[in-house]
């Protein structure tokens, strides 16, 4: 019987392993470096030593060139193996080389300094520092405080702007079919107005291959007060923005041009202009990598790509953010805990104050302010004042004042209409000729707004709640001291005409009289002016109107002479068509 040959297999095996000590690492480096350049493309880190993206990504680094070191040395390994033709081996260890070392010991050194920086930095030693991180000037509510405009007050939330743009896009096929809103709906004011503006993105990958040559043609924009959505078309597409892949990806663009600084979430911002912008803050890092801080920020033009760095006193004044709700809300609570010292802040607590969970954005003299109450964290159910913080400054204003806590007033409010199951929104603090009052809106299950609410910030059992912005007004001037004129600083204009037919209708033991005037529905209580029950078809009558067609006087004194002279606020019932989803905005 002839003997098998097991030569060839043995030759084979000893051929693969010296193929495998002749294999050049520099192949498995090019694989390595082809890894980290798609790596870097997707998730972008800065070569900053401030962010943890930058070591994970120097660490998968050093990881790589480890295991192919360790994959080239152990052809040595192999090649005793070889030698020794797979008889009985014994292995009592391999020592690695030194140069391993390297990989090593640079890491407990470093967990060491981060370590003992992170301790030493901390709010034990250094406590005024985190506290003076932001710096709040006590001011008066009545003397510093800015009247409000009730023609201004930003009603319209997050929320409300999100369903009215999505409809108003749905309502536009020759767009819909290719393009949908971004989430972004950003609050920003233009020419010292409130707004949201978001731009439109791709529906989908391929809707991108199709359009992505042409850019996005257009962005909305939302009214804050009236709910108006507006289809806004720049000069030139929208090139660069968070829908858009490859180079022209917002962030993408950005981190190649910037590859040595941190970013902070780009946002969408127009200027006065119309020019779409994204803004995207630099930070560093205080106190050894502890808190992060702005130290300037990076202007894209969202049509062209340019872009343009600028220092934190060198911001246009058209931009609005600069600095975070998030950021500011965080030192704020710094600034309460330690602002008496660390230990004062764990046992003591004297003066130890924090921020409200939520807060809300307040427009005035064409900047945007994060305004959000201060409790003591040993009261849960009121505040011992406000805060307002210029979103591009982070200029900050404490105005002391004993008050509800957001929340409560949010409680009370739906106290108010507990049958219908209204859920309040967070509210915003309103100056009214010196008094201090929180307005809201009341949603139903479907988010759209039903009612709006005013609650005394003093006595939030005090609730005023209504189904439009002007009701709530008279109704809240029935109690209490409230010139609507005064409050309201629009431009008023006066309009005439003859009534063209009226008639007094009972509601609620009130007698409303409704009358038309150029085919247009008016309505007006008795008690506004006891000439009323005189008024006949054909007599002419006068009002005082706002820009936004709200009617706050009457005047009768051409049918009745001078005595009929009497001014008081009346509301329109059908003067302009109302987005049903903000019902009666004015």
């Amino acid at each position: 019987m002839p003997v098998k040959d097991v030569t060839p297999n043995s030759a084979s095996s000893f051929n693969k392993i010296n193929k495998i000590k002749k294999f050049s690492p520099r192949y498995l480096y090019l694989v390595l470096m082809i890894f980290l350049s798609i790596y870097y493309y997707l998730v972008l880190p800065p070569f900053h030593y401030a962010s943890l993206d930058f070591w994970i990504f120097l660490a998968i680094a050093l990881i790589g060139v480890f295991i192919i070191e360790l994959f080239t040395d152990s052809s040595g390994w192999l090649q005793k193996i070889k030698n020794q033709n797979y008889q009985s081996l014994e292995i009592k260890g391999i020592k690695l080389p030194k140069k391993y070392r390297w990989f090593f010991i640079p890491i407990p050194l470093l967990l060491l300094l981060a370590l003992a920086g992170h301790l030493i930095f901390s709010p034990l030693f250094i406590s005024k520092q985190y506290a003076n991180l932001i710096q709040p000037v006590t001011k008066d509510f009545k003397s510093e405080f800015p009247e409000s405009n009730i023609d201004q007050i930003p009603l319209v939330d997050r929320d409300t702007a999100v369903r009215l743009g999505n409809r108003h896009l749905g309502a536009l096929t020759d767009l819909v079919s290719q393009f949908e809103a971004s989430e972004e709906y950003t609050q920003i004011n233009i020419s010292a107005k409130p707004y949201r503006v978001t731009p439109l993105k791709y529906a989908g990958f391929f809707k991108w291959l199709n359009n992505f040559k042409d850019g996005i043609p257009h962005y909305l924009q939302v009214d804050n007060v009236t709910g108006k959505v507006e289809v806004k078309s720049p000069e030139q597409p929208i090139r660069y923005s968070f829908a858009e892949h490859l180079g022209r990806n917002i962030y993408r663009h950005l981190r190649f041009n910037y590859p040595f600084n941190i970013f902070g979430q780009p946002s969408f911002e127009v200027d006065d202009e119309g020019i779409p912008y994204y803004i995207a803050t630099t930070y560093g890092r205080k106190f050894f990598l502890r808190e992060a801080e702005p130290t300037g920020l990076v202007i894209v033009n969202a049509m062209t790509g340019d872009h343009q760095k600028y220092e934190l006193d060198e911001v246009p004044g058209w931009v609005d953010r600069v600095y975070s709700a998030e950021l500011i809300m965080h030192q704020l609570n710094l600034n309460g805990q330690y602002k008496n010292g660390f230990w004062n802040s764990l046992f003591a607590k004297e003066g130890v104050t924090e921020a409200t969970e939520g807060y809300n954005y307040i427009p005035m003299n064409d900047d945007l302010y994060l305004y959000t109450g201060i409790t003591s964290v040993v009261a849960d159910d009121s505040n011992i004042g406000f805060v307002l913080v210029n979103l591009r400054t982070k200029e900050s204003s404490m105005f002391p004042l004993s008050a509800a806590e957001e929340f409560s007033a949010m409680q009370s409010a739906e106290g108010s209409v507990q049958e219908t199951g209204y859920k309040a929104t967070f509210p915003l603090l309103i100056n009214l000729q010196n008094k201090p009052m929180y307005i809201l809106t009341l949603k139903d299950s479907s988010g759209l707004i039903k009612d709006y609410a005013l609650v005394d910030v003093q006595n939030y059992q005090q609730v005023y709640v209504a189904p439009s912005l002007t009701q709530l007004m008279k109704q809240y001037a029935e109690d209490q001291p409230l010139d609507l004129e005064s409050i309201s600083q629009e431009n008023l204009q006066e309009l005439t005409g003859q009534v063209e037919s009226i008639q007094a209708v009972v509601q609620d033991g009130q007698t409303m009289y409704y009358f038309m005037m150029d085919g247009k529905v008016y309505q007006a209580p008795l008690a506004l002016n006891e000439f009323l029950p005189f008024v006949q078809e054909g007599q002419d009558i006068n009002f005082t109107v706002d820009t936004e067609g709200s009617i706050y006087s009457v005047d009768l004194s051409k049918s009745f002479g001078d005595n009929a002279d009497e001014e008081a606020t009346v509301e329109e019932t059908s003067e302009t068509t109302v987005d049903p989803l903000i019902e009666n905005v004015n």
